[in-house]
């Protein structure tokens, strides 16, 4: 969530000039205020109005730059010509850091992981009347998920277009690339009065959307897994739980960013922190990396106990922890570890011809002077991090399970299980119901048989 919050803050300090510390204050304080007094109505009623806020700015950014660069033709003749849509690379090479493979695959298992177990999407879940209406409720959020796409698509050939012949990067107009359209849209928008505060409006939806949702997310999980459990005794009511936990987290967060203002001459937490972000050159990849490694163990947790019956308590906690170490050791690996320039599929060359003064201009390229396996390893594409971490945690939990789950003989329910027969959709209800009814009865009379053993015994 910090790096959720850091994005549009340095946004909104780009275009207003405010410091961006202030801002990530306020965004993380008026998010946890509302967060904590509403819950999780406030939060769905909230992320309503900012996603309508949030279309609303974005739209409006893409209308005018399409104005601005004298029509759609011309923008993606521009793009065309500068070999911004590459369609042809197919290779398997995890090092690229985009292709075809990288880009299905990587986004299918990040798309699992967000739909199906993440706290963020399962409250919303669990805040409809029932199993259908919470199908529907996905299938809008992908139908607008696929439109928000396509509009990002179409806002990065619009900065392209604009900024082709003059990247402000190498002219040092900004100093990082994160900050590309923020600059477009102070250039494009601010011309039109008003239209600037409607695009810092929507960024702050974006943000205050996700930053609710996980705020309320930490605060149940809290509450749900660690409180009641250390505290069996003590009853509290609903509204009680959610105001310690929102109080509670409300309080921490705010203190942690007052220290990081108060101390930001002299407090070395500040000035860690502060280098680990400047050392971060886009803010999509190391969102994609911390993704891909927290949720990638759980989403291997979710596919085991969905598909097999094998693996038990003790060997999911060992795959889980494993997977987690190893992507914990790979985010830090890709962030320090200096990888070779890639090909294709990563930074493409720009211009600065057209930038006035276009003088003592360079670009320098970091080359590392040795390679090795850990070189190799830690230039992994962000998008296959959560694919790499879910096979990981699949197969180290099914050789553990011949381990440790070996002598464990607990029965595990069929209708906890995902079936081979439910995941081909080709074959009709009635066929699928016979074989779940010849499974159940194949489990029922095997717990049967256990039951009549152990009663003989006791007799």
């Amino acid at each position: 969530m910090a790096v959720i919050i850091y994005g549009p803050s340095l946004a909104l300090s780009q275009v207003t000039g405010l410091n961006i510390w202030i801002a990530v204050g306020v965004c993380g304080l008026v998010c946890t205020i509302y967060t904590s007094f509403g819950g999780i109505k406030a939060v769905i009623w909230t992320d309503v109005l900012q996603s309508l806020v949030m279309f609303i700015g974005l739209i409006l950014s893409i209308i005018f730059g399409v104005i601005d660069a004298g029509g759609l033709s011309i923008v993606f003749e521009k793009v065309k010509n500068g070999n911004r849509l590459q369609f042809s690379v197919v290779t398997l090479d995890p090092s690229i850091r985009y292709t075809i493979w990288s880009i299905l695959i990587g986004t299918t298992f990040s798309s699992t992981a967000q739909y199906a177990c993440i706290q963020t999407q399962a409250q919303r879940y669990m805040c409809v009347k029932n199993t259908k209406s919470a199908q529907k409720v996905v299938w809008v959020h992908y139908g607008l998920n696929v439109f928000m796409q396509m509009i990002f698509l179409c806002a990065g050939c619009l900065i392209y277009a604009k900024y082709n012949q003059c990247d402000p990067l190498r002219a040092k107009s900004i100093s990082r690339a994160d900050q590309l359209y923020p600059l477009f849209v102070s250039e494009t928008l601010g011309k039109y009065p008003g239209l600037t505060g409607i695009f810092i409006a929507s960024v702050l939806s974006a943000t205050l959307s996700t930053y609710s949702s996980g705020v309320n997310s930490i605060a149940t999980v809290i509450i749900e897994d660690i409180y009641k459990r250390l505290s069996s005794k003590r009853s509290m009511s609903n509204e009680h739980q959610l105001i310690l936990g929102g109080n509670w987290l409300s309080n921490s967060i705010y203190d942690i960013r007052c220290v990081l203002y108060e101390k930001q001459h002299n407090n070395s937490l500040y000035r860690l922190n502060l280098s680990f972000s400047s050392s971060i050159i886009f803010l999509i990849k190391i969102i994609l990396q911390i993704f891909g490694a927290f949720a990638a163990p759980i989403l291997g947790l979710y596919l085991l106990g969905l598909f097999t019956s094998r693996v038990k308590n003790q060997s999911a906690i060992v795959a889980f922890f494993i997977c987690l170490i190893f992507q914990i050791v790979m985010l830090f690996g890709s962030i320090l570890t200096l990888k070779p320039a890639s090909k294709q599929g990563g930074r493409l060359d720009t211009s600065v011809i057209e930038c006035i003064p276009s003088i003592n201009v360079t670009r320098s390229q970091i080359i590392p002077t040795s390679s090795n396996i850990f070189v190799s390893l830690f230039s992994i594409s962000p998008l296959w991090f959560i694919f790499n971490g879910t096979i990981l945690t699949i197969i180290v939990g099914m050789i553990f399970s011949f381990i440790l789950d070996s002598k464990d003989s607990k029965i595990i329910d069929p209708l906890l299980l995902v079936s081979r027969y439910d995941i081909f959709p080709c074959l009709s209800s009635s066929t699928k119901n016979i074989v779940k009814r010849t499974v159940t009865e194949k489990n029922n009379t095997i717990s049967n048989n256990d039951n009549i053993i152990e009663h003989e015994s006791m007799i």
